[in-house]
């Protein structure tokens, strides 16, 4: 059980990123903040750990254990105990956040309140594991809001509305498609084909038409800085080794290169959205169309993704501001807030 002062904590918990904020160091309402001043209070960090195989001591955590991804030896492993609010290793989840959390804050948490965001499909079993989880670690309150939700309340949509707003929050595990309205995400899609997906596929098609070798960090890059919805003439050069003959490379990769990919990210998400729109009423369809789509996320930052989904769709796409920190906001808000929302939003206590 951890010590701290802080008695209201706000954690974005995502896949390949766990973000971290205490309420009541934000001394104004969170949207009077700018997203430095936000930041300044957040604490991020890869939701990873490094450890050895044989007997799990802990080496290192977060983006210290991330930077030796790719370097470790057979002995040791870097885990990611979540996935799309799943816990896939309850030993290796309660490691690193309780060294998150003592990292964050020096020492034990007393009896905190948690706001956590979580995917939107989250299972009911999941969502009793992740409750449970916190209150093992000695929170006493745990709040789960879904992550699209959380994103739009960060971005100041008026989520109570009766009226519908069209919200894609795109993250490492997953790609979540959702009309917000009336306190909730009423309606939506999701898709594993995110942002971790796309780095393996941008492995394997380098690895099977290149026969060119990149490491994952290469394949992190070339999503940042050559991937592309739309014709782009952007290239990277990087290092790499022959698939068949281990032999050092270094391959200039343009966008052209990837094009396979492309066209599978692209497909998902026109899937996503045909299966979504199918079901929407027509009164939400019609508020939705005509404030267009908001797209939130770290992997919203793909190159040319409001060209394609405008297009694609004949609606108005934009890219909100700081889109990485959205959920954080959202959340922190709604904790901050929470007595004066009261039972106005769908979050699960």
């Amino acid at each position: 059980m951890f010590k701290s002062l802080s008695k209201k904590l706000a954690i974005d918990l995502g896949s390949a990123t766990i973000r971290i904020v205490q309420v009541d160091d934000l001394k104004s309402e969170v949207w009077e903040l700018s997203p430095l001043d936000f930041r300044a209070k957040l604490i991020e960090e890869a939701a990873c750990l490094a450890r050895r195989k044989d007997n799990h001591k802990l080496l290192a955590i977060g983006n210290e254990a991330l930077a030796m991804q790719g370097r470790l030896d057979s002995l040791a492993e870097i885990v990611f105990p979540f996935s799309n609010s799943r816990i896939l290793d309850q030993e290796a989840a309660l490691v690193l956040l309780r060294e998150l959390l003592k990292k964050a804050f020096g020492g034990l948490v007393f009896s905190p309140e948690l706001m956590l965001t979580t995917s939107a499909k989250i299972t009911a079993l999941s969502r009793r594991l992740l409750s449970q989880l916190f209150y093992d670690l000695g929170f006493t309150k745990v709040h789960l809001i879904a992550s699209p939700l959380a994103a739009a309340i960060g971005a100041g949509v008026p989520v109570a509305d009766s009226s519908g707003t069209f919200f894609l929050q795109m993250g490492a595990g997953s790609l979540q498609l959702g009309i917000v309205a009336l306190g909730s995400l009423l309606f939506y899609e999701q898709s594993d084909f995110a942002g971790n997906r796309l780095d393996l596929e941008i492995m394997e098609q380098l690895a099977l038409e290149e026969n060119f070798v990149i490491s994952l960090s290469g394949a992190k890059q070339l999503k940042k800085e050559v991937f592309s919805l739309v014709p782009s003439k952007k290239s990277l050069t990087l290092l790499g080794k022959s698939n068949t003959l281990a032999n050092p490379l270094e391959l200039k990769i343009k966008t052209d290169h990837l094009q396979v990919v492309i066209d599978k990210f692209k497909l998902e998400l026109e899937l996503m959205s045909k299966a979504l729109l199918d079901k929407i009423p027509p009164d939400l369809l019609e508020d939705a169309l005509q404030k267009g789509l908001l797209l939130s996320g770290a992997l919203a930052k793909i190159q040319g993704l409001e060209d394609f989904l405008s297009a694609k769709l004949n609606l108005p796409v934009a890219l909100l501001g700081e889109p990485d920190l959205l959920s954080s906001m959202g959340a922190a808000t709604m904790l901050k807030n929470i007595d004066s929302f009261g039972g106005g939003l769908s979050f699960e206590i």
